[in-house]
């Protein structure tokens, strides 16, 4: 449930949040601390935003994310008591801060669609399980930019298997999508919002800047099926004792490889495939050295999925249409970003030659022993009460 010492919400709050996909909470800010963050913010975008081609105030959409939350005066609203009183009443458990956004929209940028940020291909929004905090720092109002949500058009993604291992869901249909709504947000004012929710934002009239925080957590059981965002040290320390624990991982080298656990699920055992590299003759799962995504991306890095597709076909001769994060182990070069596939249909007999071959669990414990590296990620794989999805890469977005 929610941490210790945190406000929670009420049972007919929660219940509220569940059936309409969103919550209000008004005056979750007090109007100093509202003032304060939203020149903070100014500040930030002002010093240097996403996209760096920006120069403030020309019409657009300025971000302060990720790391940025190092900067002094912006780490208190990641933990804010009553945001992640919030946040965890209504997962029910602890929650990760798997985004930190500040948005600034200056007046003439013209606002966003209808969309969702359900998304399999970013490590914000990949996580079978998260959560918008979003607080309003100006009003959202028809002068600086509402922002409009559709009531109940979460229920219109479905999970097609609860009880499958790797979750998917069903696509909404936009011609669906109940009537928006305005929660008429006022600054200082917290909205909860289901990942699923749709939601827009209309462009203001006035000549003031239009600015809020745009938090993302995710559920701790539901990882983001692309991998979490890599916090550094510096962020982890930015918050206080009690908040390090929303950091879900944090290192100071680069993700420089990236591998792939891949299970044939057929049969009564369950067997994976590794390859032994000739010059060390160890066995090692495929994958290699690894490269980020761009595309569709922009500030949210972390997604090593293309170049892990690339990899294994490659490799292997192995389309891999997706996959799901599984850990992250640090070595003496950087970090390796480990993800995990399983299908029943794979030809086991094909994939076994050029000095690759299949181990059911009980042979790696045997011949590599348990605390070997590829055994403790086969256990995190199989590791119950964890819910994962599908994820994809960027190509892949309109699948």
């Amino acid at each position: 449930m929610a941490t210790n010492a945190t406000p929670s919400l009420t049972e007919q709050q929660i219940a509220d949040y569940h059936e309409d996909g969103y919550l209000i909470i008004r005056n979750a800010l007090s109007t100093k601390e509202a003032d304060d963050l939203r020149r903070t913010v100014v500040q930030q975008v002002q010093r240097e935003a996403y996209p760096s081609s920006l120069i403030y105030p020309q019409p657009a959409k300025y971000i302060v994310s990720g790391n940025r939350l190092a900067n002094p005066g912006l780490a208190a609203i990641a933990e804010h008591p009553t945001i992640i009183g919030a946040v965890e009443s209504v997962f029910g458990q602890s929650a990760y801060l798997t985004a930190y956004v500040a948005y600034l929209r200056t007046p003439g940028d013209k606002g966003a669609g209808a969309h969702c940020d359900y998304k399999r291909w970013r490590p914000v929004g990949s996580s079978m399980n998260w959560v918008f905090a979003i607080i309003s720092l100006t009003d959202f109002d028809s002068e600086y930019g509402p922002f409009l949500v559709s009531p109940k058009s979460h229920k219109l993604t479905q999970v097609i298997d609860p009880n499958a291992h790797i979750l998917d869901i069903t696509k909404p249909d936009p011609e669906e999508l109940p009537p928006f709504i305005d929660p008429e947000l006022k600054a200082g004012d917290l909205l909860i919002v289901n990942e699923h929710v749709w939601h827009k934002a209309p462009a203001g009239t006035t000549t003031e800047d239009r600015c809020g925080i745009f938090n993302k957590y995710c559920a701790v059981n539901a990882p983001p099926a692309a991998g979490y965002y890599p916090y550094s040290p510096a962020a982890l320390d930015a918050l206080s004792d009690d908040g390090k624990h929303l950091i879900p991982i944090c290192f100071d080298k680069p993700i420089t490889t990236t591998r792939l656990l891949i299970e044939c699920s057929a049969g009564q055992e369950a067997r994976f495939l590794l390859h032994r590299d000739a010059e060390t003759d160890t066995w090692e799962l495929p994958g290699g050295e690894g490269w980020e995504e761009e595309k569709l991306v922009g500030w949210d890095v972390g997604s090593r999925i293309g170049s892990l597709q690339e990899l294994t076909q490659t490799q292997l001769g192995l389309e891999v249409p997706w996959m799901s994060y599984i850990e992250d182990i640090e070595d003496t070069n950087g970090v390796c970003r480990i993800y995990g596939f399983s299908d029943k249909e794979l030809d086991t007999d094909a994939l076994a030659n050029d000095n690759y071959d299949w181990f059911t669990k009980s042979q790696l414990q045997h011949h590599l022993g348990e605390n070997d590296i590829i055994c403790r990620t086969v256990e995190t794989w199989h590791q119950s009460g964890i819910i994962r999805g599908k994820g994809k890469a960027c190509y892949q977005s309109r699948e």
